[in-house]
């Protein structure tokens, strides 16, 4: 948790200073992708540097921890590797990305959460017939994540605890269990074809080669089948009629919907846009469309009441900023732990001792997975795991898959690890928002799990023999 310090005016002129070194790391980060610029660079090193000492009195215990680890790994490079400043550098460019990434993609994320459309498309998901909730919130949450991120669980959880809070109705609890585990499912499982997620975006720019529209209708196939097995897993577990009253479903929102679908379009445009416009890749297509996005989204939502749009930007400015640089510090270092310590492992001795390439190809993408769900279980960072595999896969001469496959490997296992890891980010967020320990919502779904498992087992033993 970060650090709670009183508001002053020490306090107010950091943040003033910090919300400008922010917005020109964004700006000057999309810059350099366009131009690689010597001069550009430098300048996106020294906003990421004053950022992050201008954040240091909002540091908690996991900004120092990874802060620590960032400081021995640069230590280490530096008296064990032969160009050390050129490692430093390629950790630094990681760490540049991903927080100008976090912070712009964000700024979405803040003009959902005052979205009417949003709020009724949330009430409507929570409010369906117990035969058609798990499908309607597994769905919802599914692809208003892609829009939302994080931020579409805590929008969904305290709609899901203000419909169970009646303590009297002794259906409550699995009705609560029910929906927490369709939500969480349905966010975890998005990420393996999400457009917009940070993890599999990170991976895309280390692994030249990877394509991310197969890898993307893949993913879509594969979460499509999760969702059928988890449908059916609850339908078998809770009988119908057992636990739920009968109820009739409500009005379908359209205009809400359509407002969503629309939204959902402008981005896609906005994206292939910019990435045709700059011949650049689709992090940096959806980079850009974020920042019209934000302006453009709140002037519908304020009905072209320039006044009204101004005073949110400037909202979002002196506050949003501000308050998410400590996690855009913390990915900043994941992203650099990734890079580097990818660097120091000797990625290639080991694949040797390992013989991976005696390996099936589905065996090593499965192994890929377990791998990112195992260590999960250590606290890491899924972005601080997608960038270390990432950065390693990329040094090997060869695998027994595509990179493609692998990334689709290490996103998945991403999925898995919100299933099965009580230190995932979706689940420590509900459990904030719920008071559901992380432990208890693992249990509740270790069953689905094994499931989810085997049926990535065999997706990719149909992607190693048919492709």
């Amino acid at each position: 948790m970060t650090a709670d310090i009183p508001t002053s005016p020490a306090r107010q002129l950091n943040d003033r200073l910090l919300s400008a070194v922010l917005l020109s790391l964004m700006g000057s980060e999309l810059l350099w992708l366009v131009t690689r610029s010597d001069v550009v660079e430098a300048i996106v090193g020294g906003c990421i540097l004053h950022s992050i000492l201008l954040t240091a009195p909002r540091f908690g215990i996991r900004e120092t921890y990874l802060m620590t680890i960032v400081t021995i790994l640069s230590a280490l490079v530096w008296f064990t590797v032969d160009e050390p400043i050129y490692v430093i550098a390629e950790g630094a460019r990681q760490a540049a990305f991903l927080m100008s990434f976090v912070l712009l993609v964000g700024l979405i994320q803040q003009t959902a959460q005052t979205s009417r459309d949003v709020k009724t498309c949330g009430e409507y998901l929570t409010n369906q017939p117990p035969g058609r909730r798990y499908v309607s919130i597994f769905l919802g949450t599914h692809y208003m994540s892609h829009v939302f991120n994080l931020g579409i669980i805590a929008l969904i959880a305290p709609l899901i605890m203000k419909g169970t809070e009646d303590a009297s109705d002794p259906r409550n609890p699995i009705r609560q269990r029910r929906q927490i585990s369709a939500m969480l499912t349905g966010f975890g499982w998005g990420v393996v074809w999400s457009p917009t997620a940070i993890a599999p975006l990170a991976l895309l720019t280390l692994l030249p080669g990877a394509e991310r529209i197969p890898w993307m209708f893949a993913g879509f196939l594969i979460a499509l089948v999760v969702l059928l097995a988890g449908w059916a897993e609850d339908k078998a577990r809770w009988k119908p009629g057992a636990f739920s009253a009968p109820m009739a479903p409500p009005p379908f929102p359209k205009a809400a919907f359509a407002g969503f679908g629309a939204l959902c379009l402008v981005l896609l445009f906005l994206t292939l846009s910019g990435m045709a416009a700059f011949d650049q890749s689709v992090v940096f297509g959806l980079m850009l469309a974020s920042p019209i996005i934000l302006v453009g989204w709140l002037m519908l939502q304020n009905r072209g009441d320039t006044g009204a749009t101004k005073g949110r930007v400037a909202e979002i400015y002196r506050t949003f900023l501000p308050n998410s640089a400590p996690i855009g510090v913390s990915l900043a270092c994941s992203g650099f732990i990734g890079r580097v310590a990818a660097q120091l492992t000797p990625s290639q001795d080991i694949a040797e001792y390992l013989n991976i390439m005696a390996m099936p190809g589905w065996l090593f993408m499965l192994g890929l997975s377990l791998l990112v769900m195992a260590m999960s279980w250590l606290a890491l960072s899924p972005i601080m795991l997608a960038v270390f595999l990432g950065a390693v896969l990329a040094e090997l001469p060869a695998m027994p898959i595509e990179r493609t496959w692998a990334a689709l490997a290490i996103s998945s296992g991403w999925a898995l690890s919100m299933m099965t890891s009580p230190f995932a980010t979706t689940v420590l967020l509900n459990t904030q928002i719920t008071g559901i320990p992380g432990l208890t919502y693992v249990g509740w779904n270790w069953r689905f799990s094994i499931m989810a498992i085997g049926i990535l087992a065999a997706a990719y033993w149909i992607i190693d023999v048919l492709i």
